[in-house]
């Protein structure tokens, strides 16, 4: 009975982890795409005032 209670526990912590990298790896490119965003807002607000 243990070993499969720690064999579920160790498949639940794997896919805890995927998901925790994911997001981690979801965030990251989001921030990027973002920033990415951010700066051609600046750029474009900038074009016309020089």
């Amino acid at each position: 009975m243990k070993y499969s209670h720690n064999k579920t526990m160790a498949v639940f912590h794997k896919i805890v982890k995927l998901v925790k990298n994911g997001v981690l790896m979801i965030i990251h490119i989001y921030a990027k795409v973002s920033n990415n965003e951010f700066l051609l807002y600046l750029g474009q607000l900038k074009k016309p005032q020089s």
